[in-house]
């Protein structure tokens, strides 16, 4: 069987499993689960609606102060039905809520659904609002118990309700239920006519939990079509594709985001300017870097205009390799850069430069012995090359003390010698 169809059976099965075991519970809190009610049709006594009514103007004023104690009031004076006691209840919850008293509201609310009066609606309701509150107050257990209630006697046809799959599937992740809240979320993606981008970012964190990364892979791509200049997206799945040793693909995801104008970090472009690099690109790693350092992006110091002209020089662009060599010069305080731009100008016969670049290279120092013996054997070439040939032995007689570079420095010598003697016999 072909993997993707294999793997979407999995995921179906998952989710009938999991939607299966979500009301597999015969009774929670005593009710029978999958029972439909039976509530008679309530009514207020004619003091209690004439006592609502004011209260609800102060409420729908705002005047929580006084709807509270009325409220209180109407609820120990005088006898109540349920209907009525019930009534009061979930509006003294609705103030609470309003005050920011999430655990009075909650003992209201819940105080109402015990009554078991009100109908199907507001019933129905007061529960997924405890566990709101709930969840509000970081009680995820209590708020999962919560909507295992609501799952319990809600109709099996108005279980399908977007937003409480979606809570659902934020409360396990909260509690580092992953698997748990990968199945809620996928049920709530499943009944919506189009995916929500905050649903795929919790799809996302659940597959990275469980290290899926070829999952993430799909939902990022999901994500990169509803929101394609979301740089975050691309990054992550060019990382992702690393993560699953797949850098032509990292690479050409890194590329698009950097078309796009999306990059705006230097580890960004330093990522791309190396997987370039690491494929074969070389101008083109040479290219962003040059971008990134113009721009500002790439800070403009030794390191990073020397991985410029490494690249350059690989892309065998010369004229520019010494460009960015002479840029990550000025910041060095050694001479080690000025010698890799002298090897440049001494391969393009460019001598007075190289002299010049050999010169600066051995007054900076910090120049190990094989390297300094090599700048002397090149500072004596150029010399030769230039006509100066008195300062070019003087040159090779001290590049002699090297061992590395001594034979060669001895050849040149009596190469020099020789061409001394010819040029005097003329």
């Amino acid at each position: 069987m072909d993997e993707p169809i294999t793997r979407y059976l999995l995921a179906a099965t998952l989710t009938l499993l999991f939607s299966i075991a979500a009301f597999a519970q015969s009774e929670v809190r005593g009710v029978a689960c999958g029972v439909e009610r039976e509530v008679s049709a309530g009514a207020l006594g004619e003091a209690t609606f004439n006592r609502l009514s004011g209260i609800y103007d102060d409420i729908a004023e705002e005047r929580f102060d006084q709807a509270y104690p009325a409220l209180e009031s109407l609820l120990t004076r005088g006898r109540r039905s349920d209907y009525e006691l019930a009534v009061i209840h979930q509006a003294m919850g609705h103030v609470r809520m309003q005050q920011d008293r999430a655990d009075d509201a909650i003992s209201h609310f819940g105080q109402a659904v015990e009554y078991d009066t009100l109908p199907d609606g507001q019933h129905f309701e007061m529960i997924l609002i405890i566990a709101h509150l709930h969840y509000g107050e970081e009680r995820f257990r209590a708020a999962l118990d919560q909507l295992d209630f609501w799952f319990c006697v809600v109709p099996g046809d108005q279980r399908q309700v977007v937003d409480v799959w979606v809570m659902k599937a934020s409360i396990h992740a909260q509690i580092e239920e992953f698997r748990e809240a990968l199945a809620a979320v996928d049920r709530a993606i499943d009944l919506a006519d189009e995916p929500r981008e905050q649903w795929l970012q919790l799809k996302l964190g659940m597959h990275l939990e469980l290290n899926e990364y070829r999952e993430a892979v799909d939902v990022l791509k999901q994500l990169i079509q509803i929101k394609p200049d979301n740089k975050t997206y691309w990054v992550q799945l060019s990382a992702l594709y690393v993560e699953l040793g797949d850098e032509p693909q990292s690479k050409s995801v890194l590329k698009l985001a950097f078309r796009r104008g999306l990059l705006d970090r230097q580890t960004e472009y330093l990522q791309l300017a190396s997987l370039l690099q690491a494929e074969g690109a070389p101008r083109r790693a040479a290219e962003v870097m040059e971008d990134g350092l113009q721009g500002g992006i790439i800070e403009d110091n030794r390191r990073n205009w020397e991985m410029a002209a490494g690249a350059w020089y690989q892309a065998r662009e010369l004229e520019r390799a010494l460009i960015a060599y002479e840029r990550a010069g000025r910041q060095s305080d050694d001479g080690k850069i000025d010698m890799q731009r002298a090897f440049l100008l001494t391969n393009l016969e460019r001598w007075e430069e190289a002299e010049a670049a050999l010169r600066r290279a051995m007054d900076l120092g910090g120049l190990s012995d094989v390297e300094m013996g090599n700048a002397l054997l090149l500072l004596g070439t150029a010399h030769f090359n230039l006509g100066d040939l008195d300062r070019s032995l003087e040159v090779f007689d001290q590049a002699t003390r090297y061992a590395r570079v001594s034979q060669a420095a001895r050849e040149w010598i009596n190469h020099v010698r020789e061409a001394r003697g010819r040029r005097s016999s003329l």
